[in-house]
């Protein structure tokens, strides 16, 4: 197996870890919990896991055109005048990005040489990452300030 091949396999998997990380940390908590703002002028952690997966949906809409056009209902989950998101539709706002990230992004084996589409993806990949990771580690920070798990990543 090629080194490339090993570690795509294995930063997917992680992606994974965390993906699963993330829904294990929201799936219990009730509207209080996501409604609570602990710091005056910060979000609260449903606010915070919200935009997450509007970011993620706003991210891949922009890269990937129509092949995301279910997504576009999320683009208003970032909105200050929508209604703020259950844990249930958190979690599936999260699936359904991750759905879409699994079968546009991760589809294909690696090669040693990108092409210029690959490249793209690569970019698109770390263009995720980059926002979900930060915005999960302040939301870890705010679920256990109030005394609540985490997200275990």
């Amino acid at each position: 197996m090629m080194r490339a091949t090993i570690a795509e396999s294995r930063a997917f998997e992680s992606w994974q870890d965390y993906q699963d990380a993330l829904k294990r940390a929201i799936v219990p908590l009730t509207e209080t919990q996501l409604q609570q703002r602990l710091l005056p002028g910060q979000r609260t952690p449903g606010e915070i896991a919200a935009h997450i997966v509007f970011g993620r949906a706003l991210h891949l809409h922009r890269v990937l055109g129509e092949a995301a056009a279910e997504l576009i209902p999320l683009h208003r989950w970032d909105q200050e005048d929508d209604v703020p998101r259950t844990a249930v539709e958190i979690v599936q706002g999260l699936d359904l990005t991750w759905r879409t990230i699994t079968n546009c992004l991760m589809r294909g084996a690696p090669t040693d040489d990108l092409s210029a589409e690959e490249a793209e993806v690569v970019q698109t990949v770390w263009g995720l990452l980059d926002h979900d990771l930060p915005h999960a580690g302040e939301l870890s920070l705010l679920l256990g300030a109030a005394g609540l798990p985490g997200v275990e990543i």
